[in-house]
This record gives C-alpha cells, structure tokens and sequence, in this order.
C-alpha cells in the first residue's frame, strides 16, 4: 500500500494537574505533534498564571532535541515531552512524532458507541457499497461505475471564497460544502442525518432556554487540502472556535444573524452588549466529543439549521495560523468532508479528489470531480454539446437549442414533451424549485458603471431614480406591471408557468398537520385580495396571478402624481432604471421583452434600461459585490433550515440580504424607512415558537410574506425552477442526499456515475426502489 508521512498535529489534550482546584494549570493544546526531519516548532502551553516560570524536559531517545520551548526533530521516533511549572509537581505532556507515517487509503473504521439518553442520528437509508467487480445495484437496475463525475459551474467563488464562516453565497458554498462536513447532513429522502454528530440529546430548562447536547463520532481527521496529509483529530471545541469567528463583528459574517437568531446570549455578545462575554454565549465544548448549544427559546427548526455553514466547525490552531488568509484560497481551510479541491483554473476548471480519510469513505463512489466553468457567453447548446464529446456526465436539455431539442425532446414527428420526452435517454423530471428568485431595489446605489456610456446618468436623474423607487405606488406598478412570463418562457417554452413562482417561500420547505407552509400564504393572498383559489406558485396554478397592466398602469398614474407633488418635474419622466443585463444576446432577448411590458404598462413613467456586463467576473461583481442597478432581478434565496424564518429574515432590519437593498448600516433611518413597517410583522411572527402554535407561527409569517410583496413592494418573485425538465444524464438519480434548505443537496457524496447513459426503463426501476422504501 502507498505510505504517506503526516506533518500534521492532532487536537488532544493529555495533562497531569495537581488535586487542588485553586493550583495554577498547565495544558498543551495538541496531545501529539508531527514533524517533519529537522523541523523546529517551539511549544506554546497554555498556562492559567504567566509569572511561574515553565521548564521542559524529554524522555530518553535523541528523537529530538530541546532548547527551552523549542523543539528540533533528530531522527524517526517518537518522544514525550513535559512540560512542568518550576518547583511543582503540575505538569503537562505532549507526544511528539517525527517521520510518522500513515496509510492514506486506509478508510475510516473507528466505531463510537452512542452514550445512553442519546437520540441516534444513524443514516436509516444509507446507499449500497459498489462489488468487487465494479458494480452498483438498486432495484432491478444495475450500473458499471465510473471514477470520475464531470459537471459544471457557472459562477467563480468570490468575496469570501472558501471561508465558509462568513459565506452566504450558493456558489462559494458548493465547492466549500464537499469540503467540510457539520454536525448533521440530510439523506436522499430529505431526512437529518448524523454526519460528525452520532446523536444528541435536549433538555427543557427552566429559565425558558433549551439545551442541546451532540455527541461526536471519535477520531475523526481533519486533512491539510493540499497534500491530504492529517492535520488533527474533529473535537467538540472546534465547533465552538467556529461560533466564536462567526459572532466576532470584525470578521462580518453574513450568518452571524443566523446564530443570534438561537443561540443564547450570542446577540447580546455579537452586540458588544456590557459585561457579556463569549464564556456567556450559549455554545460549550463539555468533553471531547460532546458539543452543548444553549437557545434562548426552543426553537423547532434548530436542527435543521445545523445544516448551514455558521455551525462548521474549524480547527482553533490552524484559524489562528492563517488569521485574515483563512478561506482566502483552497488551501486556506481544511477537509473533514469528503473531497479537496487539489486543482482551481480560474473560468477554466476546478478539480475535487477524493478524500481517502473521510470518515464516509465508502459513500463517496468517485475519486475525483471535475467541474468545467460554463462561461456567460455560453449558447444554448453548450452543455448538450460538451455531453455529447464526452466532457460533462449530465445536461438538461435548453429548450432554445432547436437540435438538442429535437433530437431529445419531441422527435422528428413532434410527440415528445418535456414530462416525456421522444428520446429513451432522456427522462422528464418534475421537480419543485428549492430557491426563490426575486426582484428588488438599490434604495441607497452608490456605483454608476455602464458599459454603454450614453446611459450615463445625470445627478439630477440619479436623485429622480431614488425618489420613484421610495414611492410605493411606483413600487406597486413595478410589481403588477412585469410580465415575468416573458422571460420564463426561455425556460420551458410550453410550460413557462411551471417556472413561475409570485410567494417568497419555496414549495415542500416545511409543513405543519398536512398543510405545506406554501398554502399558508396563498390562503392569505386571497383573503386579501378577494379572490378564490389562486395559487402563488406556478407549477401549482398554472398561470399568474399577479400580472396586471391595468393596475399597473393606475399605479404608475398615481406615482407620478405624488412624485410631481414632491418635487419631480415633467423633464425627469421617464424614470430611468438600470437593470443588469444579461451577457448573452439570445437570453437578454427574453428580458428585453419582459421588461418592455412594464415601460408599456408604465405609459412613460418608466424607462428600464439594460447595463451589460463586458466579462464574467464584472457580472459577479455587479450584481453581488458593487449592486451597480437601480433594479436586479439577478439574485434570489435559498433556505438555510426548514422554517419560514429562513426567507423571511432576509428582509428583516438585521436581514441577511438587505445589503442587496444597497443597506450597509450607513443610514438607518432609510433603512427603517423602508423596511420597518415590515421588519415588525416579522418580528412579532418569529417570536411564535411555542411547539403547539407552529400552526399560528406559519399564519403570521404568511402574513408578513404577504405584506413584504403586495403591501410594501419591496421584493418581487419571480421565478422557482419547477416543472419538468428533460435530463440525460450517466449520473444514477435518487442516491445522493437531498433537501430544500442548507448544504446537502451540493455534496458529492453518494453520487454514483455509470459508465453509460441512464436509460429511462433503468430510471423508472430506480425511481421505483426508490418510492417503495421512502
């Protein structure tokens, strides 16, 4: 077998300390060290009282040599050394490893027993192991399996990158996500699962917190990205060192509002609230491997959030080794999850190798994942093209490449459809959408690029923009006014509808007695709007319910007045907004026409003007960095845990997307302007949280739901990606975890490739297995 040296450290702690509770301590932070031939590393203990000198002393051996602190590796060996305060008997020791070497494919095999009154969080469904000869079986069906699983991405990693402590962006949390796992994980049927946690316990206390205990799976490494060498072993004090990064303001963590949504006291600390420090913050390392979370009020989606990135945990030495680089680059974090990224050409490629110490080694069915960047030049038979050459492993057929289409989808007599296509290698998928796009407002823009300078804006057409956009009405035209099916018919030009989404909250986040979260807020639209049966979501519906040129149109009327009434003259009509536009010419097309309904609609009032991108990277950064628009329809959510909360807190004062909004804590009055009336529907809607009022939480957070969109204007939803699509795929469906909310349905873990195209009698046997054990 191929023998690797580790170079690492593991995080252990092994001491000697006197009886006496009041006598000085010593700890060492690592109870072993690795080194490397002739390395010197010098020791830092920790020590509870700096005036008492430190002394150091080594076993027998000439493994290494000490001068004070400082350590240098002689020869292959191993070697104790302690560390004792002088003249007492309270000391410290530490294992130091020069030359170890470890079996790099050796897989993870250590059991842990679950402590009594633990609730297991035992995977249930966990996938078969591929035979000896290379084979995966489910069902009827049986696949040859492929090593490697080539895909895609569309958007470089920016801003935060791979720290995964401050990220809230999808497409730096995709490669992040495969590289580090939390406490839990969601299986293939959407259920929590154990991933570092093997159970966990709560416990109702009487001051009206909640308590939460995990218990860890033992011996778990965390690996160095680059050389997939052990760094240390995954200790319960690495989720509280993740907590504490993630609550310090300096760091700005765009989920720190997460965390001080649950967490007791981590609001107060976040705050710099006197007399409050982090010993009071609801999160303790109580041994090892047990990790205790503290909520300020039971919380029923807790659980669920343990999904999402603020609760990774991280190794407290190597964050300090790095300080601010940490996450700055791939090999700026470590792995526990199931792959490293060993290669990242930028707009080019990114490359995943397995991660031979994961403790799921055997459900990670690939060796390596290669991911192909498709540019925003891309055409619409881009992806098809690369699965037909062979570069990518699945595509999902663009309803604008007439060839791919044809050939897939309706065949040369026409029959065919996207639910079911002409083509046996094709499947139709329905599928109902786990992110909500949404239109919103720069109420506080402060960068003008343009790509076309003749739309350049006067000061005196910049300070017009803002006026219309804080006029409600106008907001309301906006909202009435767009005809979002212009631009979904892209998407599925039979069926634009089934993309068509005009709630906040995805479809299947959550339900509460038989009753999907979705239906709370639809039963709120129509008591509203006096109507009966009305769906906001598309694929429910079948058309929408909210296009209005008519009102459109009296709004826009009534904006314009009181817009005159405030200052506006006839000169700054029409009302010029900058949208992003898209890079390519076919697919900004179909905005072009969508925004041409509302300047219709509008009858001069508005004029929407599309600023395109010159390269890729601009794109990112106007739309998620600069906010250089007036309007974007570029950007969306996605649920972070299954409660409404998740949505619904975006837009709240304290929102993780406000900054979308153009709020960065400069001006809050406008912020309160705009938001507050909202902000404290929300509020009085989170505070439910009584096990026995969900019912009456959902209610109230459907109401808040409501107003946000029709009341105030201040998103407008557009588009969920439900319905049918026609996939070809050589990946196996159904096998890999799943979840409308946190990270699970990114991970690679439990994707299996067949060395063949899917065929649609093996899909169905697979899809059938997969029913009959849901």
């Amino acid at each position: 077998m191929k023998k690797l040296f580790m170079f690492g450290v593991l995080f252990l702690v092994a001491l000697t300390l006197a009886a006496c509770t009041k006598d000085p301590t010593i700890t060492f932070p690592k109870e072993e060290i690795d080194m490397e031939l002739g390395q010197e590393i010098t020791l830092a203990p920790v020590v509870s009282d700096k005036e008492l000198e430190v002394v150091y002393s080594v076993g027998v051996g000439e493994v290494v040599s000490l001068d004070g602190a400082k350590v240098t590796a002689l020869r292959k060996g191993e070697a104790t050394i302690t560390a004792t305060f002088k003249d007492t008997k309270i000391s410290a020791t530490v294992k130091i490893f020069v030359g170890r070497e470890y079996d790099v494919n050796k897989p993870y095999e250590y059991k842990t027993e679950l402590k009594p009154g633990f609730t297991s969080l035992a995977n249930q469904n966990e996938n078969p192991a591929v035979d000896a000869s290379g084979y995966y079986t489910v069902g009827d069906a049986t696949f040859e399996v492929a090593k490697t699983f080539k895909t895609t991405y569309t958007t470089e990693p920016v801003d935060a990158l791979f720290n995964y402590l401050i990220n809230s962006w999808t497409y730096n949390s995709y490669h992040y996500t495969n590289m580090v796992d939390g406490l839990v994980e969601n299986d293939k049927y959407s259920n929590l699962v154990g991933a570092l946690a093997l159970g966990y316990k709560t416990v109702e206390n009487a001051d009206g917190t909640q308590t939460w205990t995990f218990q860890l799976k033992e011996k778990v490494q965390w690996v160095d990205n680059e050389t997939g060498l052990v760094y240390g072993e995954v200790v319960a004090d690495d989720f509280v060192a993740g907590l504490e990064y993630v609550l310090n303001p300096i760091n700005g963590s765009a989920t720190a509002g997460i965390v001080m949504g649950t967490i007791n006291n981590s609001k107060e600390f976040y705050e710099g609230e006197e007399g409050v420090t982090f010993e009071d913050v609801g999160v303790k390392a109580i041994s090892k491997y047990e990790v205790e979370y503290t909520l300020f009020q039971a919380t029923p989606y807790f659980l669920s959030s343990l999904t999402y990135s603020p609760f990774l945990p991280v190794n407290r030495a190597f964050l300090a080794e790095r300080g601010t680089d940490f996450g700055a680059t791939v090999n700026d974090i470590l792995v526990n999850g199931g792959f490293r990224i060993t290669e990242h050409i930028k707009e080019n490629r990114i490359v995943y190798t397995k991660n031979a110490l994961y403790w799921d080694a055997k459900h990670v069915y690939v060796n390596k994942v290669e991911r192909k960047f498709v540019p925003g030049t891309a055409v619409d038979s881009t992806t098809r093209e690369w699965f037909e050459a062979g570069l990518i492993d699945s595509f999902s057929v663009n309803t604008n490449d007439e060839v791919g289409y044809k050939k897939y989808v309706t065949g040369d007599d026409k029959t065919g459809s996207l639910a079911v296509p002409a083509n046996a290698q094709a499947n139709g998928v329905l599928s109902v959408g786990d992110a909500t796009y949404i239109g919103y407002y720069n109420f506080a823009r402060t960068t003008y690029e343009y790509t076309n300078s003749s739309h350049t804006k006067t000061e005196g057409e910049k300070a017009a923009t803002l006026k219309a956009i804080l006029n409600l009405n106008f907001r309301k035209g906006m909202l009435y006014g767009l005809d979002v099916m212009k631009s979904l018919v892209r998407y599925n030009p039979d069926e634009p509808e089934q993309w068509l989404m005009r709630g906040y909250t995805n479809r299947e986040l959550c339900a509460f007695d038989g009753l999907d979260y979705a239906d709370y807020v639809d039963a709120v639209f129509n008591e509203k709007q006096g109507t009966t049966g009305v769906s906001l979501t598309g694929i429910t519906y079948g058309e929408d319910p909210v296009y209005d040129a008519d009102k459109a149109k009296a709004f826009f009327a009534d904006a314009k007045t009181e817009l005159m009434a405030a200052g506006l003259t006839e000169a700054d009509f029409p009302i010029k907004i900058d949208a992003i536009g898209d890079m390519q010419a076919v697919r900004r097309a179909y905005e072009e026409a969508m925004y041409e309904t509302v300047m219709t609609a509008s009858d001069g009032v508005i004029e929407v003007r599309l600023n395109v991108p010159g390269s890729d990277d601009q794109n990112a950064q106007w739309g998620s960095v600069v906010n250089n628009y007036d309007f974007s329809m570029w950007s969306g959510w996605g649920p972070d845990y299954a409660d409404p909360n998740t949505f619904l807190h975006t837009m709240a004062l304290d929102g993780d997307m406000i900054e979308m909004l153009g709020f960065d804590g400069s001006n809050k009055e406008l912020e309160i302007q705009v938001l507050g009336e909202y902000d404290a529907l929300y509020s009085a809607a989170n505070a439910i949280v009584a096990g026995d009022k969900i019912g009456d939480r959902y209610r109230a957070f459907a109401e808040a739901e409501y107003a946000l969109i029709y009341e105030y204007a201040i998103i407008v939803p557009w588009l969920s990606q439900s319905g049918y699509s026609a996939v070809v795929a050589r990946t196996v469906p159904n096998q890999s975890g799943k979840a409308a909310y946190g990270l699970s349905t990114d991970k690679f873990k439990d994707v299996v490739v067949s060395k063949t195209i899917i065929t649609r009698e093996q899909r169905n046997a697979v899809v059938a297995e997969f029913e009959a054990n849901r």
